[in-house]
């Protein structure tokens, strides 16, 4: 049997190949990921396959490969094979917009990524993520990190990319953006608002206004975030409507400009769900204008709130603290803020009234005096599950304390108690607790499981 064109499905994994056909009597491919190299064979039969003329129907084949651009056929190829033999010859080069108006095979695609970027690990996709949404989504990133802010033109280059990717586009990452050139008196960046604004499925956005390799065209200023950029940005926000995840990181934020961010994410997206400022310096200034502009029923969908390392005191833990209570979170990150154990304890209260799931408080400056307010959040909240209060200076009695009321709490998971000063043999005890703890819920779990099967075979 001879698959050496390639003429079995190119969705058959190689495993299931194996499994129906003996690679004893088969002749493979040697095609992309699709080849197998396991067979050695014999150099009389490499030469009678040299030899081998093709048949007409290849030869037809490959002369729709060579003059795809000028006749694009593919779904006017009745078999299955012979759009696989097309899908494993034809060039992944050829512009993007007619390759994206005739194929969407997940294996084209994926073949299309890994030959252009090679050097890049393959992003993990799911059911749900075909690979010419992860292709464009990679290739909208990086034109818009490559591009200088002299070339932006809305009605041209940008147009152009939205024209051929825009509905493919779910998640969007944009790790850096190009400095102004130094002749402009402005540190400005190419607006985002157009290209944010024409994004009508965008769902995540992880976006950063650093610069990696500025060059020639470095200046001061140049990886801060300016009025024409943050006005630019919330106009675009303000039409992500269904923005679910959105992360700003590494870019400085001045209080003013928080206000504007705040009034455009309350404004527009109202199925955020995930919202994140890591490294931001918002400080306690930034914190309250942010809180501020929101009202009462701002971001009722929220669940997770990450502000790691952004300056935050005592005062700004308080502000936080007070919000927090109309917010529904499950999750919340004030890693490596200085709110100290007052700031900690503003925390531990509003925590009492909240259906929260996961807390980290690591190197936030908390000492031995929040002991008593932790023992209570531990004997008394029902939901928590997962707790870091890593690199705090809490003390051998905190942990004295803490192993006489951990076996209280029936709902805890993990407890991240690293560089605090407790022996490691504490620590080893209180995991003792916490695998018990899991292996309880499994238990009953299973025991629901069993019970809910029970219920419909009684129903039937």
């Amino acid at each position: 049997m001879d698959f050496t064109h390639c003429e079995f499905p190119s969705t058959v994994s190689i495993d299931t190949f194996k499994a129906y056909f003996n690679l004893t009597d088969v002749k493979l491919p040697k095609v992309g990921d699709k080849s197998v190299d396991t067979i050695q064979i014999p150099s009389e039969d490499q030469e009678d396959q040299a030899n081998q003329a093709k048949s007409l129907r290849h030869l037809v084949l490959d002369a729709i490969v060579e003059n795809w651009s000028e006749l694009p056929l593919y779904r006017q190829l009745g078999r299955r094979e012979d759009r696989n033999y097309l899908l494993s010859h034809l060039d992944t080069q050829l512009p993007l917009q007619l390759l994206s108006a005739h194929i969407r095979e997940d294996f084209f695609w994926q073949r299309c990524y890994g030959q252009r970027w090679r050097s890049a690990p393959l992003q993990a996709r799911g059911r749900e993520r075909p690979w010419i949404n992860i292709y464009m989504e990679r290739h909208v990133q990086e034109f818009i990190e490559n591009m200088p802010t002299g070339d932006y033109e809305q009605e041209g280059n940008v147009q152009v990319v939205l024209d051929i990717c825009a509905a493919y586009i779910n998640q969007l990452e944009i790790s850096f953006l190009q400095p102004a050139p130094p002749t402009t008196d402005a540190n400005d960046h190419i607006p985002l608002d157009y290209l944010l604004s024409n994004l009508p499925d965008l769902r995540q956005l992880r976006l950063s206004y650093s610069t990696k390799t500025v060059g020639c065209n470095y200046q001061m200023g140049c990886n801060q975030l300016t009025v024409r950029d943050i006005l630019h940005l919330t106009k675009g926000l303000s039409q992500c409507h269904e923005l679910r995840k959105f992360c700003l990181h590494n870019t400085k934020l001045m209080p003013y400009q928080l206000r504007f961010l705040a009034h455009s994410l309350d404004k527009g997206c109202h199925h955020l769900t995930e919202m994140s400022l890591l490294h931001c310096a918002v400080g306690d200034a930034g914190i309250r204008c942010f809180l501020e502009t929101c009202g009462k029923e701002s971001f009722g969908t929220l669940t997770v709130l990450d502000l790691t390392n952004n300056k935050i005191t005592e005062e700004g833990a308080y502000i936080l603290s007070r919000t927090l209570r109309q917010v529904p979170l499950q999750k919340l990150v004030l890693r490596l803020n200085p709110i100290q154990s007052d700031g900690a304890a503003a925390i531990f209260n509003t925590l009492q009234v909240m259906p929260i799931k996961e807390l980290d408080l690591g190197t936030c400056g908390i000492t031995e005096t929040i002991t008593k307010l932790f023992m209570m959040l531990i004997c008394q909240h029902t939901t928590l599950l997962e707790i870091d209060l890593s690199n705090n200076s809490l003390g051998e009695d905190f942990g004295k304390h803490l192993i006489k009321i951990i076996s209280c709490n029936k709902v805890l998971e993990r407890l991240d108690l690293r560089n605090t000063g407790l022996s490691l043999d504490m620590r080893r005890k209180f995991q003792d607790f916490l695998i018990k703890n899991v292996d309880r819920k499994k238990h009953e779990a299973l025991k629901q499981k069993q019970r809910d099967k029970f219920k419909a075979m009684m129903q039937l």
